[in-house]
């Protein structure tokens, strides 16, 4: 087992910075496992409680044991699954290429219903009350029953949807391949408001204090008021936005196709620090602690310091990671384009 112990003197002999703020010290992160899928795995794996989910080019869903990174079971679809699963109760939902939305029993994977859509459906599903929520490439948002996939409404955009929605109050946001940002309401599916910016939008939006965080491929990330649609203030990376977003003590992180991790006042978007890394960082980022935690297409995941902006741990896959890492009891997992999933222990916060 390969053990890494983050701390003032191990920053500077192990990874060649300056010394890491006293957050980081006596961190221990610690490889668990890895699981080997079919083929590239390229959503955000979601765990829940002895089971750890996720998707992969091999047209699979596969459920792993979280502690020993043993199969527990599959189910195969027609087509790439990079949709990360949503869980409720003893149900997991998730979308694939073939254009459907799951619904499978999560001890044993046997089917509780299917929705089929026109398009890919590579969006995360996000669940409200009673209620699936979920994008699809042929341009509708639909709400779906939880409990047996009936249509409750569906909203039709301009453009394909190819990531997840947020949900706050009794509003769902979610962006489309029409360059807009849409607010709808939840139970009725009526628009409440619509923020056009000059790019698709292929990401999550995410909201904190009143206010909502999308990016786009037009480079801005915009802060809206999550009420009205109002714009707040604007912030330019230097290549498009496809990751998503986490928001954890008035500080937004994202990525960006620069290679960049930001991390920027929630306030009034001012920078407080950038981590570049080697290539492309669609990736979401994840906060555990005082860490943050970003996976990049050179192939690297990274915990990164919440304070410095400095890397104070990274492992190395054998290929691009196209999607965010989890944390979930204690364990890190990310997915690799080089078809595996890991696990990592996290300890000492």
């Amino acid at each position: 087992m390969k053990t890494w112990i983050v701390g003032f003197l191990l920053a500077i002999l192990l990874f060649g910075c300056q010394p890491v703020s006293s957050s980081t010290e006596e961190v221990s992160i610690s490889y668990l496992w890895d699981y080997v899928a079919g083929d590239y795995v390229r959503g955000t794996p979601t765990a829940s409680g002895e089971a750890v989910y996720v998707g992969a080019d091999d047209n699979n869903l596969h459920a792993v044991n979280a502690s020993t990174g043993e199969a527990l079971w599959t189910y195969e679809t027609a087509d790439n699954v990079t949709s990360s699963p949503a869980v409720l109760g003893d149900l997991v939902y998730f979308g694939s290429w073939d254009g459907t939305v799951y619904a499978l029993e999560a001890t044993q994977g046997a089917v509780r219903w299917r929705y089929e859509t026109g398009g890919w459906v590579t969006a995360s599903p996000v669940i409200g009350g009673d209620t699936v929520y979920v994008g699809s490439h042929d341009g509708f948002f639909y709400a779906l029953s939880a409990q047996d996939g009936d249509l409750v409404w569906r909203y039709e955009a301009g453009g394909g949807i190819q990531a997840g929605a947020v949900l706050v109050d009794d509003l769902a946001l979610v962006g489309s391949m029409d360059n807009c940002l849409y607010a709808l309401d939840i139970t009725s599916g009526d628009l409440r408001w619509r923020y056009r910016t000059n790019g698709d939008i292929v990401s999550t939006p995410a909201v904190a204090g009143g206010t909502v965080f999308v990016g786009s491929v037009d480079r801005q990330l915009y802060a809206l008021d999550a009420a009205t649609g109002r714009l707040k203030w604007t912030f330019e990376a230097e290549y498009a936005i496809e990751s998503s977003f986490v928001i954890s003590d008035g500080v937004v992180y994202f990525g960006a196709n620069d290679g960049v991790l930001y991390a920027l006042r929630a306030g009034d978007g001012q920078l407080m620090w950038r981590f570049q890394t080697e290539r492309i960082v669609r990736s979401s980022p994840v906060v555990w602690g005082n860490l943050v935690f970003v996976g990049s297409d050179d192939g690297s995941v990274y915990g990164v310091d919440r304070v410095t902006g400095r890397s104070v741990w990274s492992y190395h896959t054998g290929d691009a990671i196209a999607a965010g890492p989890a944390v979930a009891d204690g364990t890190l997992f990310v997915g690799s384009t080089d078809r595996r999933l890991y696990a990592f222990s996290l300890g000492g916060q």
